[in-house]
């Protein structure tokens, strides 16, 4: 169902509706609407399947090329009844009327090694499921997996006078972790390009020292 922007701001008050962006996430870096998150159609099944939405959610739409419709068709096959509709002209017809707006900075791994000696604040938040994140992550790290972002509650540690630099297998869920903090008030984080690919590439060359977790006596093999 295609919304006039008059309808989508008026669906917005509802209670619970949630605004998923399927842009492309290089696009969607630039700006989006205060509040919303952003999904590629790619992993749109396997954030249903971590509990991220309610089947009883309205849910409305953002995109461009189609992938609202693309997105739209998935979340029917799951089997969600309440999709409300995509706006129409996408984000650029929100921004014309100059609405809430938010943006999500990201950078290379570069940067981030460079902040590490001297931001005291520096926090680096892991995103990675429990078993790539025990086989090695940055020193330090905080580890909050994505299957916990379901839970609000799992960011009670994550202060706003934190400088928080999101780390994710290679990018995919980067820009999906940031925005649902954004959207939980967490607004002083960026997301590291290309994720934990990226830093496993260049973590010699940068000095970035990266630990692994050993296993727990129970967890231990027996040999």
């Amino acid at each position: 169902m295609v919304l006039s922007l008059a309808e989508f701001q008026h669906i917005i008050q509802e209670d619970n509706v949630l605004i998923i962006d399927t842009r492309d996430e290089n696009i969607f870096l630039e700006g989006y609407i205060t509040g919303s998150i952003h999904f590629k159609p790619s992993i749109i099944q396997e954030a249903a399947a971590l509990g991220l939405f309610k089947f009883d959610q309205p849910l409305l739409f953002v995109g461009d090329d189609d992938h609202e419709k693309i997105a739209i068709a998935y979340f029917e096959k799951l089997g969600f009844s309440h999709i409300k509709g995509y706006l129409e002209g996408g984000y650029p017809t929100w921004s014309a009327a100059n609405l809430a707006r938010d943006l999500v900075i990201e950078v290379e791994v570069d940067e981030l090694a460079m902040d590490i000696p001297f931001d005291e604040f520096l926090m680096v938040l892991d995103i990675r499921s429990e078993e790539n994140f025990n086989k090695g992550h940055i020193k330090d790290s905080v580890h909050i997996p994505l299957l916990e972002f379901v839970d609000p509650g799992s960011f009670s540690e994550l202060d706003e006078h934190f400088n928080i630099y999101i780390i994710g297998d290679n990018g995919d869920t980067h820009t999906l972790a940031a925005s649902i903090l954004k959207k939980e008030g967490i607004h002083n984080i960026r997301i590291v390009q290309d994720g934990w690919e990226a830093v496993t590439f260049l973590k010699d060359k940068f000095k970035i020292e990266v630990s692994k977790t050993k296993p727990s006596d129970d967890e231990a093999e027996i040999v």
